[in-house]
């Protein structure tokens, strides 16, 4: 794995955009324990957090909740996925959000979704909450959300730094070495052309990459290098000249 001689330029670089992006960047001050029904909204935002826009991710997420899981009982809204017959659940998933797919791949988690509603109902009785209450090792949370089906190391890693870091579970800051990037197009992309990474790193070389010049807080590139990559590193004509961290980037000096 090729890192640059000289990371440190991009790294302050990703750093200080990062501190002047939105509030959801930014660690809670204090612990925020979730209720039974935000937890199973976001639980189900990170499983539909894939191939679509984030906000349509965690919006599909809140509507799934709400129309199937009921406040009162943890496990309503995955009692439901588990028994609702899968044309049925198609059908909801292909129209249900106002008339419009609530995802695009709606066939792939009408048969995905009962299986992790299984899942969740089997090895934590209907709550999510039971993944990482009363839990301070990341690993051991990051296997739990990797044993989901419909998630994967990506996701897994995002989920545990969004409880750390907005929730303040798994002990809040005292995670922060143990949080990775989730490595996804945008960063990825960004990674390879401020020169953390080479073209084409796997998953495993972008995120021991975030480890090596961050050290303390891999994670804290996170969150700079997906929404630079999502506004200004675009695949195809890339605005460099807009980017925050164009001063320090190796592609722009090129």
């Amino acid at each position: 794995m090729a890192t640059p001689k000289k990371p440190k330029k991009v790294v302050r670089a990703l750093r200080d955009y990062a501190r002047s992006m939105d509030d959801w960047v930014r660690w809670s001050r204090k612990r925020s324990k979730l209720r039974a029904s935000p937890a199973n909204a976001f639980l189900l935002g990170v499983m539909l957090d894939r191939m679509v826009l984030a906000d349509q991710a965690w919006d599909a997420g809140e509507w799934i909740n709400d129309a199937l899981g009921d406040p009162e009982d943890s496990a309503a809204v995955w009692k439901a996925l588990a028994d609702i017959p899968k044309p049925r659940l198609r059908g909801f998933l292909r129209y249900g959000y106002g008339g419009k797919a609530l995802h695009r791949h709606y066939k792939t988690f009408a048969r995905l979704l009962p299986q992790a509603a299984d899942h969740i109902l089997e090895e934590y009785n209907g709550d999510p909450r039971r993944i990482w209450n009363a839990q301070r090792d990341v690993e051991v949370v990051r296997r739990r959300f990797e044993a989901i089906p419909t998630l994967g190391p990506a996701l897994a890693r995002m989920a545990v730094l969004i409880l750390a870091r907005n929730y303040g579970a798994l002990g809040g800051r005292a995670a922060m070495r143990q949080l990775d990037v989730k490595p996804d197009v945008h960063v990825n992309r960004v990674f390879w052309r401020t020169g953390l990474t080479r073209r084409g790193a796997s998953p495993d070389d972008v995120i021991q990459a975030a480890r090596s010049v961050s050290r303390e807080f891999p994670a804290a590139l996170d969150a700079p290098a997906w929404e630079i990559g999502r506004r200004w590193c675009r695949p195809r004509n890339p605005r460099c000249k807009e980017c925050p961290i164009q001063a320090d980037c190796p592609k722009v000096r090129a």
